[in-house]
């Protein structure tokens, strides 16, 4: 059977061509509006601010801190001054910033350089108040590079290949080359000293590290730990150096308390954190009754209180060695308060 045809009227064929054009005009619109990108989305984009460089703008002119980074001949800025605080200090040092928080922290102030005629050695200066000299030799100590001799510019200071390191009263100071050569190092003790001819002297002060017995001492791994140390939560401001003995190796540790009372608790503290990770008591007949000795395979462990001084010995390579070192340090610490 054949199909009938419908006919199409005119006016049929005028409509649907109308509807065609509509169709495509609003084709070509919707791709002109994609083409544009709305103000808000190019804002969003766009790199943020850091918090610690929009307070440099805002707060250079304000800081005391800034005031003394010194004008060295030779130093020529490559940038303002930037100032981070507490809140915004992670956004310059990520990843470092707990360091210097957990021991204080209360500003710092940096500014890079150019060096000599040609400029092509670029240096970073970085200017931390910790609040105290002992906050700031906990960063001092807690950053410093192993092997690293220590030189004359202050009591805590060392040198790298390209850079200084020191502390001074509450202020640590870090002077960083994006290179080493022979001459570069005269030229960062420039700028050294005259920035701490602007520091404020600190005065007669006596480092806590001079308890420490000097024999067999090795000095550039003296620190200051002021948080959780050897991971005891709330075992904090602790002393640590390490030995290295005939017998051994170890490292001493001192921690000076308040009172008497504070220093027997946070021994007992200590010595239950070691009981709770595996640790057994030893016998060691040779050594004082009120020092305590405990084993874990072979680490030992001695601790004893002297007065407001809580002592002891950490991770001996074998128990003559902690003895050893554990009567070396209770006999530096005799007459201590």
């Amino acid at each position: 059977m054949a199909r009938r045809k419908t006919k199409v009227s005119t006016s049929q064929r005028l409509t649907g061509y109308a509807i065609l054009a509509l169709l495509g005009l609003i084709a070509v619109w919707l791709l002109i509006q994609q083409s544009r990108f709305n103000p808000a989305v190019i804002v969003a984009l766009r790199t943020p601010q850091l918090p610690g460089k929009l307070q440099a703008a805002t707060a250079q002119a304000q800081s005391a801190l800034a005031a003394l980074l010194p004008e060295v001949s030779g130093f020529t800025p490559l940038a303002p001054v930037e100032s981070y605080s507490r809140d915004t200090l992670s956004d310059k040092i990520d990843g470092k910033a707990e360091l210097y928080l957990s021991a204080g922290f209360k500003e710092m102030v940096c500014r890079m350089f150019s060096l000599g005629e040609s400029g092509s050695t670029h240096v970073d200066v970085y200017l931390y108040d910790m609040g105290s000299a002992p906050n700031a030799y906990a960063v001092f100590s807690g950053q410093r590079r192993p092997n690293s001799p220590s030189i004359l510019l202050t009591a805590n200071a060392y040198a790298t290949t390209n850079a200084l390191f020191f502390s001074q009263g509450q202020y640590y100071v870090e002077i960083v080359a994006d290179r080493a050569s022979e001459s570069l190092r005269n030229s960062l003790e420039t700028y050294a000293a005259a920035l701490l001819a602007k520091l404020p002297s600190p005065g007669e002060s006596k480092s806590e590290t001079a308890l420490f017995p000097k024999e067999c001492l090795i000095l550039d791994t003296l620190r200051l730990c002021p948080t959780d140390t050897f991971g005891l939560e709330g075992f904090n401001n602790v002393l640590t150096g390490e030995y290295s003995l005939k017998s051994g190796k170890a490292t001493a540790f001192i921690a000076t308390r308040e009172t008497p009372e504070q220093a027997q608790a946070g021994a007992q503290r200590y010595l239950d954190f070691l009981a709770a990770n595996g640790y057994q008591k030893v016998a060691t007949p040779a050594s004082p009754t009120n020092m305590k000795a405990l084993a874990l395979d072979n680490s030992f462990e001695i601790v004893f209180v002297q007065g407001r001084i809580l002592a002891g010995v950490h991770d001996a390579t074998s128990l003559a060695t902690a003895v050893e070192l554990a009567d070396k340090l209770q006999t530096a610490l005799q007459g201590k308060p």
